[in-house]
């Protein structure tokens, strides 16, 4: 801990590993792929830690390259730049809610994507360390995530890569084209739950008082939100069986409702 109370740069990635080793490991994962995870997540984690410390703007990629023993050009084989770093892991909600959408299942797409929603928050898995501590990491990095213009614009970025991406994952799930504009709708539709969902852990997480309270705080934002997303989602799955593959005169995708050709 630093004088003001602060975590330095070793306690916070103490807290970090101590969350990755409550990590289920995959069965699937190969010697090769878990070394290139176990590096990635290295950089993340002292970038992170680093930037929490010292200011995104403080921190350079030789300085992060340096802390890690590594290369700097070892950085960007894994990452395109700091900002990523940083937020190394909303790429993983990103897949989940990808995978959530993709296919089919008995839960309908709301529930779908709620649950990825709700099982991507990383609030309260570490129970080998200090709550208190753990809430006053997660109000610095939200105080910075919000408090810096390059990670403002990096959050920016994520949220068009991730409404492409959920894109392409709800065009499969109907066999639809990606840039059909109720696949495109759908994706800003939960989209907007994602970012209900960041918006509502940064507003709760300063006045939290456990890390309970907050996964609660940012659940009941979700549902509300989610509320006026149902039919929207609702509708976009009933056309799965309406998709029929043929074109308009200008070669536009016809698409059939309620069982009949539209004129």
């Amino acid at each position: 801990m630093t004088e003001s109370g602060d975590p330095d740069v070793g306690a916070i990635l103490e807290l970090f590993e101590a969350g990755h080793a409550e990590e289920a490991p995959d069965p699937n994962e190969g010697l090769r792929e878990r070394k290139k995870r176990r590096v990635r997540q290295k950089i993340s984690d002292v970038a992170t830690a680093m930037i929490l410390v010292h200011g995104f703007d403080k921190v350079t990629v030789a300085q992060i390259a340096a802390a890690c023993e590594v290369a700097e050009q070892t950085l960007f084989n894994y990452f395109p730049n700091k900002e990523s770093m940083f937020f190394d892991r909303s790429e993983s909600l990103t897949m989940a809610v990808s995978d959530a959408v993709r296919e089919r299942r008995s839960a309908s797409l709301v529930e779908a994507v709620l649950q990825a929603l709700t099982e991507g928050i990383p609030l309260g898995r570490s129970e080998a360390h200090d709550e208190d501590r753990q809430l006053h990491l997660l109000r610095l990095f939200c105080n910075v995530a919000t408090g810096s213009p390059a990670l403002a614009s990096a959050r920016l970025a994520d949220f068009v890569r991730f409404t492409d991406e959920v894109s392409v994952a709800l065009a499969q799930r109907i066999g639809a084209d990606p840039i059909d504009p109720e696949v495109l709708l759908a994706a800003l539709v939960i989209a907007g739950l994602i970012q209900v969902r960041l918006q509502s852990t940064f507003r709760h997480v300063q006045h939290a008082t456990s890390l309970a309270a907050l996964n609660n705080a940012v659940h009941r934002d979700l549902l509300r939100a989610a509320q006026l997303a149902e039919p929207t989602l609702n509708a976009f799955d009933n056309m799965r069986d309406t998709v029929d593959g043929s074109k308009d005169d200008d070669g536009t995708k016809r698409v059939n409702r309620a069982g009949k050709a539209r004129d």
